[in-house]
């Protein structure tokens, strides 16, 4: 017989009805606080349409539209790239070898704990010294896949240590080598288990392509800028746009995230199997068992 596992109690009659309406109460403030923003954005002009006539322009269009292009190519290139490093340095940190973990954690720490903004100039302002004369758009993936590289390690980690270590050891049993058993078995329902992470993941590094406005690298916010300086009296009109457009990528992949979150939880039937069917034991209590079991 399983038992539901929680963390606290669920709330009762009364605790639910303050829920509600502390919920209510909540809604009406922030109500409140978009009204008086709006009032105030009202009586300063913001809502005039001369402030907003550049934007309807095919021209600032389509060079936002670039911007956002290249924001997207920064992002899926270092994605693709942290999560090439990750794989190795998070079965590193798994490995039975201790200076192999000692390094994996070293770097994994080092480029946690280091800023992405700080990163970036430092590869910007360094490298260029050394003799890597490279674009704008790898000083900032390279940088961006240093440091979520690190991030996505720890997922992929977890992802790993979340499997019950009876699949690894079965695949042991079977006679299969332990890298063997790492990359047929473990991996691939891993992978499987922290796809949504994966996911949450590259949302954070569309959001932090934005930082490649310092390289100058020509992203979204750099266009935005851009936009702005052409047009001084559309400052908050273009950061609002922007937002938007960020807004708009943002919700895609939450979407595909809680797309991907149900086709998980659903119940997988196997080849064969029949819905499970109800059995009268002893005492006329029911049980449910798998006729294919």
């Amino acid at each position: 017989m399983m038992r539901s596992i929680t963390l606290y109690e669920a709330p009762g009659p009364r605790a639910r009805a303050r829920q509600r309406v502390f919920s209510v109460l909540s809604a009406f403030a922030v109500l409140g606080l978009l009204a008086a923003m709006g009032m105030r954005l009202q009586s300063t002009g913001q809502f005039d349409a001369e402030k907003w006539a550049i934007f309807w322009h095919w021209g600032t269009a389509k060079f936002l539209l670039d911007g956002l292009l290249s924001t997207i190519e920064a992002a899926a290139c270092s994605a693709l790239l942290a999560f090439v490093l990750a794989l190795p340095l998070a079965l590193g940190r798994l490995s039975a070898h201790r200076w192999i973990r000692k390094l994996a954690g070293a770097y994994v720490e080092l480029f946690r704990a280091v800023p992405l903004l700080l990163l970036i100039l430092f590869m910007v302002i360094e490298l260029p010294a050394l003799g890597f004369d490279w674009p704008a758009l790898a000083f900032l993936v390279v940088a961006m896949a240093l440091h979520h590289g690190a991030l996505t390690a720890e997922v992929v980690r977890a992802g790993i240590l979340s499997l019950p270590r009876g699949q690894r050891e079965a695949a042991l049993a079977l006679g299969m080598r332990p890298w063997q058993a790492m990359l047929h078995v473990v991996l691939p329902q891993a992978l499987r288990n922290m796809l949504p992470a994966l996911i949450s993941s590259l949302l954070a590094i569309v959001q932090d392509t934005s930082l490649g406005y310092v390289i100058p690298y020509d992203e979204l916010l750099h266009r935005s800028q851009d936009v702005s300086s052409y047009a001084p009296e559309s400052l908050l009109q273009a950061a609002f746009v922007v937002t938007m457009m960020y807004g708009v990528v943002s919700a895609v992949l939450l979407y595909v995230k809680r797309w991907v979150v149900r086709r998980q939880s659903r119940p997988v039937r196997r080849v064969g199997q029949t819905p499970a069917a109800p059995v009268t034991v002893g005492d006329g209590a029911a049980e449910t068992v798998s006729s294919g079991a």
